[in-house]
């Protein structure tokens, strides 16, 4: 089946073109557009389709909550309806997903060489798993095991709230409470919490500003310096997402028991993987008092395959449309 497939966040919309059937996914043509350079989804779908055939089915992986049919993006000033793109495009049918709900559609897909693996674990069949990942905010999905295959269920749980692990951590939550009020986990495990880690380890250090402060996109410099070693602010404050990454990842795999496997997708979780491999990730990961052994026996892995969110999407049109 050809389907149209979309990941579309707050800071890039990327869409495909893919053959879809069971035995797996073949995306054969694919685009990526700044999503604030555009007035609507619409203009970037007209662009990207061109004169080409359109697809028999649509799948739009949304960076916020959606029924389905509706979705307005928590990052982006849009509003989307599937059945208003069906009657504008012509698709048979679409639909729109959460985009972390497309990250559970394809871990079924997944390869051995497309995870690096933080901790071996030992997954057991059939039990729940879990992907998180941050990018412009904090995406989380539980995957479910239901009619002999994973169903991933939506969740909002970038937004819980933070809970520091120790005085370091104390003064962070009171740094980012004075700008924020209440402080979620997504103000620290996303591009911007990246930013905001950054300037609390400035402040720590005695330093009021910084150049990497002034680049047009200061995150990813923040990033590069950081795993560089070039400043020692951006170091830290990397080991503190990866120890924060992992506390939540922990805490919400207790919460699911995703004894099936932790998995951290994302944008930002591949190119910071040397510190997550440095030992500050598991270190929150088995903060967790009586059930740190218990945390030791789940297998977490990063996710490599870039287009994990493209191919979950199609494989939701796929069975969307054959339910039909």
């Amino acid at each position: 089946m050809r389907v149209l497939a979309g990941d579309i966040g707050g800071t890039h919309c990327r869409l495909a073109i893919a053959e879809a059937d069971r035995d797996g996914i073949d995306i054969l043509r694919a685009a990526r557009y700044a999503s604030r350079g555009h007035a609507d989804l619409e203009a970037i779908l007209t662009d990207f389709l061109g004169a080409e055939t359109v697809p028999e089915a649509c799948c739009l992986a949304v960076a916020g909550p959606t029924d389905g049919l509706r979705a307005r993006f928590t990052n982006l000033d849009w509003n989307v309806d599937a059945s208003a793109l069906a009657a504008r495009f012509g698709f048979r049918n679409a639909l729109l997903v959460n985009d972390f709900a497309a990250v559970g559609w394809g871990l079924a897909g997944l390869r051995a060489e497309q995870l690096a693996p933080l901790q071996a674990g030992d997954a057991v069949a059939n039990a729940p798993r879990l992907a998180l990942g941050a990018g412009t905010g904090l995406g989380v999905c539980l995957c479910v095991w239901r009619d002999g295959g994973y169903r991933p269920l939506a969740s909002e749980g970038g937004h819980i709230g933070f809970a520091p692990l120790d005085a370091t951590q104390d003064r962070l939550l009171a740094h980012l409470r004075r700008a924020h009020g209440r402080v979620s986990v997504e103000r620290i495990l996303s591009g911007p919490g990246i930013v905001e880690l950054y300037r609390f380890c400035l402040a720590e250090a005695g330093r009021a500003d910084s150049p990497l402060l002034r680049e047009a996109h200061p995150a990813p410099a923040i990033t590069a310096a950081g795993l560089a070693g070039d400043d020692a602010a951006a170091a830290q404050g990397l080991r503190l997402f990866a120890q924060i990454l992992g506390q939540t990842a922990g805490d919400l795999a207790l919460a699911a028991r995703a004894e099936g496997g932790v998995f951290l997708a994302g944008g930002i979780a591949p190119q910071v993987l040397p510190t997550l491999r440095n030992g500050d990730f598991l270190h929150g990961f088995h903060a967790k008092g009586r059930f740190a052994e218990w945390t030791r026996s789940l297998p977490v892995a990063v996710v490599l395959d870039a287009d994990i969110g493209l191919r979950g999407a199609a494989r939701a049109a796929m069975l969307d449309t054959a339910a039909a």
